[in-house]
């Protein structure tokens, strides 16, 4: 197999576009150069800019090519990735970025990953495959591979992820963290518990871990292993073992910050099953304030991320890009909000 036929496949074995840095590498320069050369721009040789086409030929980088330079008269469709489509919150999420997409002249083209680098990889390439005039990636991964050959190609604009190579758009989410935990500790809370989301991105759990240990130690609260649980990507018959548990300590948490409002109504079934009363035995504050959470039923108590201005934020951006690829634009973070229903209270006197 020659040089160029192996730069079309993926460590993973799945078939991939030729990305400009394989162009830059089989051609013996930099990005920069070969991104100037196939612009035909830049002070270039003559003889390195046709060096340069013909490796991008060989390696069939050419054949995508256009998607950067289409303009929105050619092509009007945002390409949408969304990891894990059965999360309420990416749902409802996916759906406001359609409509303010639509309110653009805009049509969507979703395309679901699920978990892990692969599944990302194979989304990425039928996106570019349907020459998109650019993509938003929704609760991504932040794989390497899955960054190079998607920004090689389009203009991306990563949600709820910072990428050195994009501008992302995405909630303060060690904030988050925060604003939950110092909620609970306004209330009297000392054993304050952490739960992980299922299949949360990492870069996501850890900064909302971030933002609940930092808030225990501004009070002097003492943060224990113990008091911490990370689900991963356990089954739901798994994390209710793990939440029991947890629940069942003898010094148990009198209050927990949930890193998910499905998780926090597990949790609630949890302590139900237990014989425990939200709140009076457990507090509980969630995230994402997804409609669910909004019921009278539960009334969780919660940190909200604002869909609508999230997508909004987001094709503003993918729109920007399309029409002037070479538009400098910020990343940015918008504030969470806390939203106090009826799931958190002091703790119960005997808990003290």
């Amino acid at each position: 197999m020659s040089e160029t036929d192996t730069t079309t496949r993926s460590t993973s074995g799945l078939a991939r576009l030729p990305t400009i840095r394989d162009v830059a590498r089989v051609a013996g320069v930099g990005k920069t150069t070969v991104s100037d050369a196939l612009r035909g721009r830049g002070q270039i040789a003559p003889a390195t800019r046709e060096r340069v086409l013909i490796v991008a030929k060989q390696l069939g980088y050419h054949t995508h090519l256009g998607a950067r330079g289409l303009t929105r008269r050619q092509t009007e469709v945002i390409g949408i990735m969304v990891g894990d489509f059965f999360d309420p919150f990416i749902g409802e999420l996916a759906g406001r970025l359609e409509q303010h997409a639509a309110a653009r002249g805009f049509r969507v083209l979703l395309s679901t990953a699920g978990p892990g680098f692969r599944q990302e990889e194979s989304a990425v390439v039928s996106l570019l495959e349907h020459r998109v005039a650019a993509v938003v990636l929704v609760a991504f991964t932040g794989d390497r591979h899955v960054l190079d050959t998607i920004g090689a190609h389009l203009p991306v604009v990563y949600v709820s992820y910072e990428s050195p190579s994009g501008v992302s758009i995405g909630l303060d989410e060690k904030l988050g963290g925060d604003l939950a935990t110092a909620h609970l500790i306004s209330l009297g809370h000392r054993r304050i518990a952490y739960v992980s989301a299922a299949l949360l991105p990492h870069h996501v759990d850890r900064n909302r871990l971030y933002g609940y240990r930092r808030a225990l130690r501004r009070a002097g609260v003492s943060s224990t292993k113990e008091l911490i649980l990370r689900v991963g990507s356990a089954s739901e018959e798994q994390r209710q073992e793990m939440m029991r548990r947890l629940l069942s300590q003898p010094q148990r948490p009198t209050a927990v910050f949930a890193a998910s409002d499905i998780t926090a109504i597990e949790l609630m079934s949890c302590a139900h099953e237990l014989e425990l009363q939200v709140p009076r035995d457990l507090s509980i504050v969630g995230y994402d304030d997804i409609i669910l959470a909004r019921s009278p039923m539960i009334a969780l108590t919660t940190i909200a991320q604002p869909a609508a201005e999230l997508a909004r934020r987001a094709i503003d951006m993918a729109v920007a890009l399309v029409d002037d690829p070479d538009a400098h634009l910020r990343s940015e973070l918008i504030e969470p909000r806390l939203i106090v229903r009826k799931t958190t209270a002091p703790p119960h006197l005997k808990q003290l």
